[in-house]
């Protein structure tokens, strides 16, 4: 009987290979070897839970019903758009709160923007342990066991040493990454807002219409990648937005920004929070800030008549530029 990550790995086909490596911009091999990490370390990460205390009662159920690769790429577009608002994802749930920090960790060491694939990685392995589970008649002690046994047959095959050690490098940093986290506490929030509300404060102050609102938050999500790339896997950047820009982000903003005129207080409150706890990272969050907020500004041209006679950067949305340079000043 094939194990859990064999069937994991057999479930994606070539075609969804090739269809996955199209919507992330690399090639095929890339995602192979994306996916034979990934599902070590989300098999780790849920094996972990399962030995706290009630950790197995909780995770039998969270298990979905069905078992196949969630329509083969709806977990994927699960993970391009950051899925739906105020819910935590399958991947959070299993790798805790360091999974930012973990994703940005495997995009550097493999070359390509792993956080989609783990994104939709996470609920189709949760559908292969549902299948099992099914199938053998599982409890929840039961199937405590068998992520114990699925876990120590991957670690202790010689093959699977250097996956092994990488999965092993790869959890630490999002350990590292969940203490900086905690450390924040309260003011976390307002920390992973900050770029979130520059681009609302830019986006809204000059609409743009549907496509070119879509252009705005796509350069605004490619400028935080970009960021969060560059930075080391346990830093604030990585942290906060190694899996880009998300729909949470958007939910956490406007909670914390009832109207327009508070967007301004996220990005000052999440700047003194770093200047608190991170002070060396505070130039870098402050670049990040005001990359977001000209990405977005420049994604698309204002006024004019089907593109004649418009600007890159409207008077109103360089207003909402100043007013952000000047609260990171």
């Amino acid at each position: 009987m094939p194990s859990i990550l064999d069937s994991l790995a057999s479930s994606f086909g070539p075609d969804v290979m090739g269809d996955i490596g199209k919507a992330l911009g690399t090639d095929t091999s890339a995602v192979s070897k994306g996916i034979a990490v990934i599902g070590p370390l989300l098999l780790s990460g849920m094996t972990k839970q399962a030995s706290q205390p009630g950790g197995a009662e909780s995770l039998m159920k969270s298990l979905p019903e069905g078992t196949g690769l969630l329509g083969s790429l709806g977990g994927l577009l699960s993970g391009l758009t950051g899925g739906k608002a105020g819910e935590s994802s399958p991947a959070t749930a299993l790798l805790g709160p360091g999974v930012n920090a973990i994703g940005a960790a495997l995009t550097r060491k493999l070359g390509f923007n792993v956080t989609p694939l783990l994104a939709m990685a996470a609920p189709a392995l949760l559908g292969m342990v549902s299948k099992s589970v099914k199938s053998d008649k599982l409890d929840a002690s039961g199937l405590a066991s068998m992520l114990v046994h699925e876990r120590d047959a991957f670690v202790s095959n010689p093959a699977n040493k250097e996956t092994v050690e990488l999965v092993t490098s790869t959890i630490a940093t999002g350990d590292k990454a969940a203490a900086t986290i905690a450390a924040y506490g309260e003011s976390w929030k307002h920390v992973a807002a900050g770029p979130a509300a520059a681009l609302f404060m830019v986006s809204t102050s000059d609409l743009s219409g549907p496509i070119g609102s879509v252009k705005e938050a796509q350069a605004a999500g490619k400028a935080l990648l970009d960021a969060a790339s560059k930075a080391e896997p346990t830093s604030v950047l990585a942290s906060a937005f190694g899996g880009g820009l998300t729909m949470d982000m958007a939910s956490q903003v406007k909670a914390l920004a009832p109207n327009k005129e508070a967007l301004i207080e996220i990005v000052k409150a999440g700047t003194a929070a770093v200047a608190a706890k991170s002070p060396d990272e505070l130039r870098a969050y402050k670049n990040t800030i005001l990359s977001v907020a000209q990405a977005s500004a420049e994604a698309s041209k204002e006024g004019g008549f089907l593109g004649i006679g418009s600007t890159l950067v409207s008077k109103d949305e360089q207003s909402a530029l100043d007013a952000i340079k000047t609260a990171l000043a």
